[in-house]
Parts: C-alpha cells; sequence; structure tokens
C-alpha cells in the first residue's frame, strides 16, 4: 500500500502479527504475514467473505494446503452491504475526487479492477455506472456522481469505515456538498470569504497525510 496508508497495515499487524516494511525504492509498504498460527488466523476470519475473483482462486489453494474447508462467499451475501467488503475493496482499488465541469465542481466516487465481474457488485449495490477503459492494458471503472449515491454510500462507510488515508476525503464530502449548494467556488461569488473557505476545503482535500 501507499506509504500514508502505513497505520492500515499497522492495525492488521496488531491483529494477526507480521510485520509491516518499507519497500526500498518505492514510495509504499508491505505487509507480510508467514507464520502457521496467524495465517490460520487470517483465514477463520475472512473465509467465506471474499468475493474477489482473483483472490476466491487464491484463498482457496491456502485453504486446501491447511486442510480448511473453503466456505463460498454466496450469491445473496455478495449483494449485502451488512460487511466490509466494499470498504476493504474502495481502500485497496478506490478513489475520492472531484474536477471541474464547465466550472462546476463534479464529486466521484471509484472502484478499479481488470475483471468486470469485480465491480459489478458495486453497481448492484450502489447503482452507478460500469464502463471499460482501454488505457493501462485496460480495466473496468465504476462510479457514482450524483449526490443521492454518494450520501448513499457515505451511510455505508458510517457503518463500515474505510481504513486508509481515503477516509479524510471520505469525511470532507459533507463540508464539500455545502460549499458547493453556495456556489463558494466560484471567484464570481460577492463574499470573498466563501471563496477563501473553498481554498481552505481544497487544501484540506489535497493535503497529504
Amino acid at each position: 500500500m501507499d506509504l500514508k496508508d502505513e497505520h492500515a497495515l499497522q492495525q492488521i499487524k496488531q491483529k494477526l502479527g507480521g510485520s509491516v516494511k518499507h519497500r526500498a525504492g518505492l514510495n509504499s509498504v508491505r505487509y507480510r504475514l508467514s507464520h502457521k498460527k496467524g495465517i490460520i488466523d487470517l483465514i477463520s476470519r475472512i473465509n467465506g467473505h471474499i468475493r474477489n475473483s482473483v483472490r476466491v482462486f487464491q484463498l482457496k489453494k491456502i485453504c486446501n494446503q491447511y486442510n480448511i474447508e473453503f466456505i463460498e462467499s454466496g450469491f445473496a451475501s455478495s449483494y449485502s452491504i451488512d460487511n466490509g467488503w466494499f470498504a476493504g475493496f474502495f481502500d485497496a482499488d478506490g478513489t475520492i475526487t472531484f474536477s471541474l465541469k464547465n466550472k462546476v465542481p463534479q464529486l466521484t466516487i471509484s472502484v478499479t479492477n481488470k475483471k468486470e465481474i469485480d465491480v459489478l457488485f458495486f453497481k448492484t449495490v450502489f447503482r452507478g455506472s460500469v464502463y471499460f477503459d482501454k488505457a493501462q492494458n485496460g480495466y473496468y471503472k465504476w462510479s457514482i456522481q450524483s449526490q443521492k449515491d454518494i450520501l448513499n454510500m457515505l451511510e455505508y462507510f458510517k457503518k463500515h469505515p474505510s481504513r486508509s488515508s481515503k477516509k479524510k476525503r471520505l469525511h470532507l464530502v459533507s463540508l464539500y456538498y455545502s460549499l458547493k449548494k453556495i456556489k463558494a467556488y466560484s471567484q464570481l461569488v460577492e463574499n470573498q470569504a466563501l471563496y477563501k473557505a473553498w481554498l481552505r476545503f481544497q487544501e484540506k482535500w489535497h493535503e497529504r497525510s
């Protein structure tokens, strides 16, 4: 994970043991778990909750190695939001950004994956759209932009919070909509204090954790 997300890996280390180390020459850290007790504990925690198609294949191999019965997540539970799977997927492969469209800010929450099936879960539960991007050897991207859909997803994050540095931006979404509503983003607003409030918001949005 990115270096700024080391705290998320440290939380895993506290529960399972293992090690968190900086990757030489890269702005990232890696969590490694190798002792049998910790691996079996990890399997017991995630078995029956994995939906990512690649990770399912990997978990099956590990379960077989330790003579543990693999538990399928099941169709019904896959589309339930009463679990932290979506938050974990977002922490790993998601983004929350805003850009100007016709001089008006547009907020977007998205996740990407090489396989369409792994992002369709998000569309089923949180609405939005999925499209294929040919860049970087091709990948599928799910995204939502409507205020209704984004606020609905924020309700999910209240129950199953993000553990990565992305949580900072999630916490700023309410302020974003408040400032957007009064058009504080416009340099043409009569009250320059509003625009300064927007600039302060942008500083918080872009500051590195």
